[in-house]
């Protein structure tokens, strides 16, 4: 195998050095995305699949509208518990330049043999991008919330501060540190 000089660069974006590897939860995008009742998002749901741009469907909450649903998925099993590190990264912006939308979730976990937790309370990183042409990523911070491999995570998650205009949501990606070994096969 040799080394090539013009992807070398390229490819540690995937490392991150002396804290395990950065990696995203494949299977999880907008359409992993419920109602707070459970549904699958439609043109009638709020939130709803909506056409955001030409030849580019997402979904969107409606101006005014504070339930975005909910967000649930297990905890992978290469998760490096010594580093803690879980974000849900959501490519957004406003529909308009007259609102600058918020995001907010509750975080709660579920583990084999414990009781639910209350809410964790991540980190919200800031306010989406209100220029319509550019879409930016919020992200929600689950780190050092004491996750561990296998562990359940259902998000509540809402929007505010849109009162005249519609935030839209193009993409949606779990970022996690591994420690891409499986030790531990009783606990894993």
């Amino acid at each position: 195998m040799s080394l090539n000089g013009a992807t070398f660069l390229k490819n540690l974006e995937g490392v991150i050095t002396g804290n395990g590897f950065k990696r995203v939860i494949q299977g999880i995008n907008l359409n992993t995305l419920r109602t707070s009742g459970g549904l699958i998002l439609t043109g009638s749901t709020a939130p709803l699949r909506a056409s955001l741009e030409t030849n580019f469907e997402g979904v969107q909450s409606a101006s005014g509208t504070t339930d975005f649903g909910s967000l649930v998925f297990n905890v992978p099993r290469d998760y490096d518990v010594n580093n803690d590190e879980l974000k849900i990264r959501f490519l957004c912006n406003s529909a308009g330049d007259t609102n600058t939308p918020t995001m907010d979730a509750a975080m709660f976990r579920k583990r084999a043999g414990v009781a639910l937790t209350s809410d964790l309370d991540p980190t919200i990183s800031a306010a989406m991008n209100n220029n319509t042409a550019k879409a930016g990523y919020i992200e929600i911070d689950a780190s050092d919330l004491g996750c561990k491999p296998g562990d359940a995570l259902h998000f509540d998650l809402t929007t505010s501060a849109h009162s005249t205009d519609a935030a839209n949501f193009y993409g949606v990606e779990v970022v996690y540190r591994s420690d891409l070994v499986y030790f531990e096969n009783t606990e894993r």
